[in-house]
């Protein structure tokens, strides 16, 4: 069974959301700002005016963005990322700015295949921005990706802070919201969005500033 599929059944399943479905919506909205943006935090995270001559990783794509910088830093990148559409994304974005370029390559593949991961040898940058605590078995990958870190490499990844009882309390939201039918998923996006704008507004009131976030409203 090949990793679309796998990650087709988990979706369906309720076990895993659809990050790619936020990554297209994105695309849609890059422009020269944004993607010069990542550029220069990538160059101050990485402490380097460019990448030239390094081989870049990134574990978990999403919608390419930062392997779109790395690229045009310099750097021989590859792009994987398990979710179908942020795979698909990252295709995209290799379309429209480096098509045919045999200095990026975008596959499709899970951070816990190891059999896949030794095939990718080693790099001289292992990125992985907010992407190994959703696989589930978030110490299992940092293990297996950390394997690609080349000698003297870089391994710049980003996860979740463990917050207890809250992050208790939004992993079952999360879990929840997965397995249910699509009108109590509105039905949850909607209060989560109410709870934190009522939240923002009461904290404006308590600043003696307006409660609505609307310039406009100022004017009636």
């Amino acid at each position: 069974m090949d990793d679309k599929t796998i990650h087709a059944r988990e979706v369906a399943s309720g076990k895993r959301f659809r990050f790619g479905s936020n990554w297209r919506q994105f695309l849609a909205s890059l422009n020269d700002e944004r993607i010069k943006f990542a550029e220069d935090s990538l160059k101050k995270m990485l402490e380097t005016p460019d990448l030239i001559g390094k081989s870049f990783v990134d574990v978990g794509s999403g919608s390419g963005l930062f392997s779109l910088a790395a690229r045009r830093l310099g750097a021989r990148v590859h792009s994987f990322d398990f979710d179908t559409q942020s795979f698909e994304c990252t295709k995209e974005l290799k379309r429209r700015f480096f098509a045919d370029d045999p200095e990026w390559t975008v596959e499709q593949a899970s951070a816990l295949d190891a059999n896949y991961l030794r095939t990718l040898g080693k790099f001289d940058i292992v990125y992985s921005w907010g992407v190994l605590h959703h696989t589930g078995r978030m110490w299992d990958a940092l293990d297996k990706v950390s394997g690609l870190v080349d000698e003297g490499g870089k391994f710049f990844v980003s996860i979740y802070n463990d917050q207890g009882i809250a992050s208790r309390f939004w992993t079952a939201v999360k879990k929840t919201y997965n397995k249910s039918p699509k009108f109590i998923k509105f039905i949850m996006v909607a209060s989560v969005w109410a709870f934190w704008e009522l939240r923002a507004a009461l904290a404006r009131c308590l600043r003696f500033e307006n409660p609505l976030p609307f310039n406009a409203w100022k004017q009636l």
